[in-house]
């Protein structure tokens, strides 16, 4: 192989390179991508974190998830306390019974029947008795200060309080990514606009339902 047929080859490899490369084919003509979406404005940012700043905090919703189902840390606690010293309280049983006898006794004469004084009968007995018992009886079950299954029924609200934290943590950022998006970069189709908008009324009913309506009751209300 010639020289010169070694140069022509080397030279139409480097060039390759460049007419492959993006630049090279935009250069001839090709067409550019389209532009990457508009930074958020700094108007739009502070808009959206002053309505961050209005709403409580995902502790704050947490909270009153717990103490709206009741099972808020502090009052298990007191249920599982309650548990286990329930056995030093009796079981009080109270009963009450009441009697009563009537008796009417008469004794006719037949020597004195025709006296008025003795026509209903010479003598007249009448007995009248009333009973009253009362009684109270206190049962101590001792045995369950070592070992009282209520306490493990108090446990299992444990596992009620993580499924309700991991429920309502879910609902109140899938809610804030929605309200990002419609204040950053609202979808352009109409219909996805709609469909969005009732998704995210729909999470915040959900987190209402779940706070008995505390979430709304606590949102400032916005600014003029």
């Amino acid at each position: 192989m010639s020289k010169n047929v070694v140069l022509t080859l080397m030279a139409a490899l480097m060039a390759l390179p460049i007419a492959l490369s993006p630049t090279s084919a935009y250069a001839q003509g090709a067409a550019a991508p389209p532009p990457g979406p508009k930074p958020p404005s700094r108007r739009a940012l502070r808009k959206l974190r002053l309505r961050f700043e209005r709403e409580p905090t995902v502790k704050q919703v947490q909270k009153a998830a717990l103490r709206f189902f009741k099972v808020h840390p502090d009052r298990v606690a007191s249920y599982r306390r309650g548990a286990s010293w329930k056995a030093l309280m009796p079981e009080i049983e109270a009963n009450f019974n009441f009697s009563r006898t009537d008796g009417d006794r008469r004794l006719i004469d037949m020597l004195y029947i025709q006296s008025d004084q003795f026509k209903n009968g010479k003598d007249f007995e009448f007995t009248n008795n009333r009973n009253y018992t009362v009684g109270v009886r206190a049962h101590w079950y001792l045995d369950r200060l070592i070992f009282n299954a209520e306490v493990l029924d108090v446990a299992s609200l444990v596992g009620v309080q993580e499924g309700l934290l991991r429920e309502i943590t879910s609902l109140y950022f899938t809610r804030r990514r929605l309200l990002t998006i419609f204040a950053l970069n609202p979808p352009k189709d109409p219909g996805e606009q709609i469909t969005e908008s009732i998704r995210l009324d729909e999470i915040t009913a959900n987190i209402d339902a779940l706070t008995g309506g505390w979430f709304t009751s606590k949102k400032k209300p916005k600014d003029d």
